[in-house]
């Protein structure tokens, strides 16, 4: 059963260079996007053929992705030292307003109970984004590094990724895209329409890599499961020291971005291409990947405005991802879950008032009854945390929440950010194996959600499950009986 709804195995290397929420990076000048963001000064100049070592990779990519590279990129092999360099940041780069707009980012977390203590998120994210990467594609300069002088067994399925990103940087100019999206959150917009489209750019790369690894014999899969377990051992080392939800909002545009793709991919191949081209307006198709497959009710929110004794610090849009993470370090992972669901779109107000910085949200939900929902969701989290100044109210399907940054000495909830994405994770691959059996958009929402309802994520994830208990397959039919023909 679990071969059904389990999602692929991933490899915890390809956590490469994204950052998920803040700019912290690029205001380094080290360029955090440097795989996802553009320039204009590209350099369009690039090899006649391809490097020996990497034209069989480039064969599977063409084949796996049904597209045809234009033309070779340049590969180069760094040793790991002067590899590291290019993919970590120099903190004596940071100028005075670099160090302000960390420390602002730092209270955002805190007051959205995402993190706790006094904790250098410049640090966190260096250190997640440079631990085990093995490759990485920049579309600056449309070149492939990689880690080593030799391409280690351990590096190949990274290196079939990094190849996608060059086909689809040829293919679909994702640059240019990523660019304009990146200035339009920078300009405090509300959009995390960057974030979908960065989810569908990794997904696309992480299901042509595990059409790869499902190519290889069994022998040959042995040992690149082997080498990249390895290889993880050496990461997680490495990343004891840093939030869990860090390392999780880098990875989520992976693990959420491949179920969105091989959900659009099971119901019509082409129209992976099409979102590339034309991203979905929010990042709601990370949470429920079959909104994808219909028309994507958002709703703009104004941005709230300061109050009396209020000053604006920053703006923009939370999105459906992180409420669902704020709402899980607090209240159980299914309840958050189904408020987060509600989400039909944001926009927030980040103010300091005497001294304490704080962010207002103003939410869209779904209906009168979905408000309600997640007005419960946020009162339950506001009841979870001793002494919380935060507070939610509503009026019709609109909800406004607000937090303040409560301080270095608070202490975090569930830290739950990786079961978090693990139920979703699951959660849309059960739609996924429905909807490749043929079943509509609404009966894949409706068996899924009723599966991960029913049993636990372990089970759910157990190789071993239902597969000598007829009466609870059986059960499990039922359920798909029940959403059939919805």
């Amino acid at each position: 059963m679990s071969d059904v709804v389990s999602p692929p195995r991933r490899n915890k290397t390809q956590l490469v260079l994204v950052l998920a929420l803040v700019v912290l990076l690029v205001a380094a000048g080290v360029g955090a996007f440097l795989v996802l963001q553009g320039d204009d000064d590209r350099n369009d100049s690039y090899p006649k053929e391809w490097d020996e070592r990497i034209k069989p990779y480039v064969e599977i990519v063409e084949d796996k992705r049904g597209l045809s590279f234009d033309h070779p990129v340049k590969v180069r092999f760094l040793d790991a030292k002067a590899f590291e360099k290019t993919v970590r940041a120099d903190k004596k780069d940071l100028d005075k307003d670099d160090r302000q707009e960390i420390k602002e980012t730092t209270s955002l977390f805190r007051a959205f109970g995402l993190i706790s203590g006094d904790v250098d998120l410049f640090d966190a994210f260096d250190d997640a984004r440079g631990s085990g990467t093995l490759a990485y594609y920049s579309f600056d300069d449309r070149t492939i590094t990689v880690r080593g002088t030799k391409l280690s067994l351990a590096t190949r399925g990274t290196l079939v990724h990094e190849l996608t990103h060059a086909l689809q940087d040829q293919k679909f100019d994702i640059a240019t895209s990523t660019k304009k999206l990146a200035k339009k959150a920078s300009d405090g917009k509300a959009t995390t329409e960057g974030d979908a489209l960065r989810a569908i750019v990794e997904g696309d790369a992480e299901r042509v890599a595990t059409l790869y690894r499902a190519s290889l014999d069994k022998k040959e899969r042995a040992a690149l499961d082997k080498a990249e377990s390895a290889d993880t051992k050496g990461s997680q080392e490495e990343l004891k020291g840093v939030p869990k939800v860090v390392t999780t909002l880098i990875g989520a545009p992976y693990a959420l971005g491949q179920a969105l793709t091989e959900t659009i991919a099971a119901d019509d191949d082409d129209r992976v291409d099409e979102l590339l081209e034309n991203p979905p307006p929010d990042d709601s198709i990370l949470l429920d990947p079959l909104r994808a497959l219909d028309d994507i009710d958002s709703t703009k929110v104004k941005i709230p405005k300061p109050g009396t004794g209020e000053k604006k610090f920053d703006s923009g849009q939370v999105g459906s991802l992180v409420t669902y993470l704020m709402l899980a370090e607090r209240i159980p992972l299914r309840d958050a879950l189904e408020a987060a669901d509600t989400w039909r779109g944001d926009a927030y107000l980040g103010f300091k008032r005497k001294d304490v910085l704080c962010a207002r949200v103003a939410y869209a939900a779904s209906s009168q009854k979905g408000a309600a929902r997640l007005t419960s969701a946020f009162e339950d989290w506001i009841a979870a945390e001793a002494g919380s100044s935060a507070t939610v109210s509503s009026e019709g399907k609109r909800v406004t929440f607000e937090s303040c940054d409560p301080g270095k000495d608070a202490k975090l909830g569930n830290d739950a950010s990786e079961d978090a994405i693990q139920l979703v994770g699951t959660r849309s691959y059960l739609g996924v194996s429905v909807i490749k059996a043929g079943a509509t958009p609404k009966s894949a929402r409706c068996f899924s959600n009723r599966v991960i309802n029913e049993f636990s994520i372990d089970d759910l994830n157990d190789p071993e499950f239902g597969a000598n208990d007829p009466a609870l397959v059986k059960r499990v039919q039922g359920l798909a009986a029940d959403c059939r023909g919805q």
